[in-house]
């Protein structure tokens, strides 16, 4: 068996007679030209990839990529987790795929004569960790799932020699995207943060080697490429690693190209992508100026469509529920959504159902605030993808601190849209119910979560959860 990094969250398993790719994002960029993968995919490397399986995590343009898909072709045989809804489904369907198979929540599923896959479904917002089995190397990939409690217990006990653990380790929130009107700081990421919680899920796991990996990208949009200093970059978690004299699991950092051979070991390439890191970056930014420039072209030919945001207000109305939108009452939401040289304002009343247009935007009349490119913001409804929204960190939210809990919520309210458990019709049936009841433990883990918040009033601390290693 062999297996090799190919991108940001791209990975490729070999056996004689069978590869797997996962989450495929090997061209281009994502989230609206913002991000781009770091290491650069090493030239002619794609035109390579001959996968008989390409297995997606979840529904992020990151793991999700539709120009990458195309690329591979759309006839190879995509494996996807059973999830509550089918969005999954139905966006890789209208991509034109048409060879899917969905794999239950723990159940083994045989590509080869040596290879096994068992996907793990996690999350609200759903998410799925593989683990990936042939000839007795075991690989544990948890990309960006924070998986724990139950959940990972039963992945543990039903995998308990773990060879390789892959994990991310960086960003891919908006908590950078805030400006605080009435404090002088806005949100500082605390990189060590993942870097300790990428080495506690790793020593829980009880792998031989750890991996950092689904966070290896940069930013080379205009309005993101200051974002490049909060990067947790790959050697940043090794470092981590050796200041705390973690031995077990040993971390190795792998760039996209570098591989593993169960005869032959590692093959890490000598290339050093971080000494010069201001430098790299600045030329491959200089590299892709032609491809921003016409994004930035593109963007500023953007047309508002006046009858899309009705729909999409009288939507979000419609199917949240009185108690949701009751969190919103007096709390409207000024979007400032910006083509070119022009920009145009408008405010939302979730609560009412309602929109106006304003001809000045203030602080104080408007303490909530929303400021991205007219063409995210309309995609964002047209695609119903608000979950990119935040990740792509192409938006601003201007709101006093008090408020920052209405932007989360707004997000988190449209994100229920996303993954179709609202409207309520959409989610009440048998197939939510059911996928739900294979992951009971899930269920009890946010339980659990919930008496430790309100009850024992402990903060939410994910190392908290994990099992001792």
């Amino acid at each position: 068996m062999q297996f090799r990094i190919l991108s940001h969250a791209c990975l490729e398993v070999s056996t004689p007679d069978t590869t797997l790719l996962t989450d495929p994002w090997v061209v281009g960029s994502a989230y609206w030209r913002s991000w781009w993968n770091y290491p650069p995919i090493p030239d002619g490397l794609v035109d390579t990839l001959k996968p008989d399986f390409i297995y997606l995590t979840h529904l992020h343009w990151d793991h999700f990529h539709g120009v990458s898909l195309k690329k591979l072709g759309l006839d190879r045989h995509i494996l996807v987790p059973r999830l509550p809804d089918r969005r999954l489904i139905g966006d890789l369907e209208k991509l034109g795929a048409n060879n899917i198979t969905e794999l239950a929540h723990g159940e083994p599923f045989q590509l080869g004569e040596d290879l096994t896959v068992t996907s793990y479904q996690f999350g609200v917002f759903p998410d799925s960790v593989l683990v990936i089995q042939s000839g007795g190397v075991t690989i544990l990939n948890a990309n960006d799932a924070k998986i724990m409690g139950g959940p990972l217990k039963q992945v543990l006990r039903d995998h308990p020699n773990i060879d390789f653990v892959l994990r991310s380790h960086s960003s891919a929130n908006s908590r950078l995207c805030y400006e605080i009107t009435d404090r002088e700081f806005g949100h500082i990421d605390d990189l060590e943060k993942y870097n300790r919680e990428f080495a506690a899920f790793a020593k829980a796991s009880g792998a031989r080697y750890a991996i950092p990996f689904a966070s290896n990208h940069c930013y080379l949009h205009e309005e993101t490429f200051r974002f490049n200093d909060a990067i947790n970059f790959a050697p940043d978690v090794k470092r981590f690693f050796e200041d705390n004299g973690i031995n077990t699991p040993e971390c190795m950092i792998m760039a996209p190209g570098d591989s593993w051979d169960s005869e032959k070991g590692f093959n890490i390439h000598d290339a050093d992508w971080y000494s010069n890191f201001k430098q790299r970056l600045a030329d491959y930014r200089d590299a892709k100026e032609p491809t921003l420039a016409r994004n930035r072209e593109a963007e500023a030919k953007n047309e508002f469509k006046d009858r899309l945001l009705q729909r999409y207000v009288e939507g979000l109305h419609r199917g949240s529920p009185w108690l949701l939108r009751r969190i919103f009452k007096n709390h409207p939401v000024t979007f400032i959504v910006h083509a070119g040289g022009n920009a145009r304002a408008f405010e939302i009343d979730v609560y009412r159902g309602t929109f106006r247009y304003v001809d000045s935007v203030t602080d104080e009349a408007n303490p909530i605030q929303f400021n991205t490119a007219s063409r995210i913001f309309q995609e964002c409804i047209a695609m119903r993808n608000w979950n990119s929204l935040g990740i792509s960190k192409r938006v601003r939210f201007r709101v006093r601190d008090a408020d920052k809990r209405y932007v989360f919520l707004f997000l988190a309210l449209n994100n229920l849209f996303d993954y179709d458990i609202l409207p309520l019709g959409k989610s009440m049936n048998r197939r939510f119910i059911g996928v739900w009841l294979k992951r009971w433990r899930e269920v009890l883990l946010y339980f659990r979560i919930v008496f430790d918040l309100l009850v024992c009033r402990k903060s939410l601390d994910y190392e908290r959860y994990l099992p001792k290693a």
